[in-house]
């Protein structure tokens, strides 16, 4: 268990920046654990299913039970707002894609005390008129939920470990 000083000092160090290209084995179990969540999830929304029986295994590993149903909200708002087909691909792809840079840096935002989340969304992530976005709820759900078991995404390079270069896999 990490002591409250290390905590406070993950916290103030500035997010990571994300980059469209940029190898998954790079990012943290955090970052690769949300884009996996969300390539799972598209793929499952694709095939006409509400939810992924994977997805919820994962989640109940990490002892999250209700994650699955933040990602497929996540998923959905996304589908909704954005009015381009948005840049999700399988979950075996080994980079991230521009759409994936714009959720983790959201999401992080949100994980970030002093952050800017607003700076962070992109801004045609908003609905009109009043310029509130229907994305913001579902992803600070998520990031919330997330922060509270220990999954701070942001912090890969002071793990001091490198996380191996592989998604997350769950036995059936």
């Amino acid at each position: 268990m990490k002591s409250a000083e290390a905590t406070l000092d993950i916290f103030s160090r500035p997010v990571d920046s994300y980059s469209p290209d940029q190898p998954l084995a790079e990012l943290g179990f955090a970052e690769q654990f949300v884009v996996w969540s969300l390539r799972v999830q598209w793929r499952v929304a694709e095939d006409g299913a509400e939810h992924s029986v994977l997805l919820q295994r994962a989640f109940d590993a990490l002892e999250l039970p209700g994650g699955a149903a933040m990602v497929a909200e996540l998923a959905a708002a996304l589908t909704r707002t954005v009015r381009r087909p948005l840049s999700i691909p399988c979950p075996h792809w080994r980079v991230l894609t521009s759409d994936e840079v714009r959720v983790l840096s959201f999401i992080a935002a949100l994980q970030r005390p002093g952050a800017s989340p607003r700076a962070a969304i992109d801004p045609s992530w908003h609905a009109a008129p009043c310029g509130a976005s229907p994305i913001w709820a579902p992803a600070q759900r998520l990031a919330l939920t997330l922060a509270a078991a220990g999954l701070t995404l942001g912090t890969a390079s002071y793990s001091g470990v490198p996380f191996p270069e592989a998604m997350p896999r769950l036995l059936h």
